[in-house]
């Protein structure tokens, strides 16, 4: 049966479907059996016995609901003629469904299902200082600036610079790789980073556009609508103005 459904767990036998046609004489006796045994050989898991005795060569086709039988219970299956008659185009079809609950690791909503705990691993914490070549490097002697504290009382050499004085001479010599060059090229070198005389020498493709549309007539009509309105709200006016006058 392994070779027949598919070899994953949790397949169980749900339907069995066989097909077949036999060539006899009519009035030969003759017993075709279908049948799986149990896979540990002991009786028969499924088996069917039809009688064809004195009945026609014909096709059969039945098909039988099974219980949902585990794959691992189903032994080698085979088909068996007693009598005088033969049995020719046999097919038989298993119908199974997986069970996805069969571990129930593999769904939550399975029965027994136990959430994982992830496997933490261990974390080696590196120390520094237990490190021999870190507490060598420590342990080796520091460079000591010479501190003014520590110059002798009678030395009269006052031109001997301190540490503050080397720090601002170290900063004044930083500007000295600008000498170069004077403050109108370093005005003019920044100026060349924004020269626009590029975008203005751009030209664009273009031209005229004409006009499409013309008029059909030399002279529009007068909007007869609009004098109306316009006439109204003269005469309005000039009431508006009487009234003041009591006219």
């Amino acid at each position: 049966m392994s070779s027949v459904l598919p070899s994953i767990g949790g397949v169980d036998i749900n339907g069995l479907i066989y097909r077949y046609t036999t060539e006899k004489e009519t009035d030969a006796d003759m017993k075709v059996t279908v049948g799986n045994l149990n896979f540990g050989g002991d009786g028969y898991l499924f088996k069917e016995t039809d009688d064809w005795s004195g009945v026609p060569s014909n096709t059969i086709t039945k098909s039988f609901p099974l219980n949902n039988i585990p794959l691992e219970h189903w032994g080698d299956g085979s088909i068996t003629v007693e009598g005088d008659g033969t049995v020719k185009d046999a097919t038989v079809v298993y119908t199974f469904r997986v069970d996805e609950c069969y571990d129930p690791q593999l769904n939550p909503s399975c029965a027994g299902y136990k959430k994982p705990i992830p496997e933490i691993p261990e974390v080696e914490v590196y120390n520094a200082l237990e490190d021999d070549a870190v507490v060598d490097a420590i342990e080796e002697e520091e460079y000591e600036y010479p501190d003014e504290a520590k110059i002798p009382e009678d030395d009269e050499d006052d031109d001997k610079p301190t540490k503050i004085e080397l720090g601002l001479m170290s900063a004044e010599n930083a500007l000295t790789m600008f000498q170069d060059y004077n403050q109108n090229e370093l005005i003019n070198m920044i100026n060349n980073q924004t020269n626009l005389q590029t975008y203005y020498d751009l030209a664009l493709n273009g031209g005229i556009y004409k006009d499409k549309h013309k008029l059909s007539q030399k002279q529009m009509p007068d909007n007869k609508r609009a004098l109306r309105a316009n006439l109204a709200q003269q005469l309005k006016h000039e009431q508006m103005v009487d009234m003041q006058y009591n006219k």
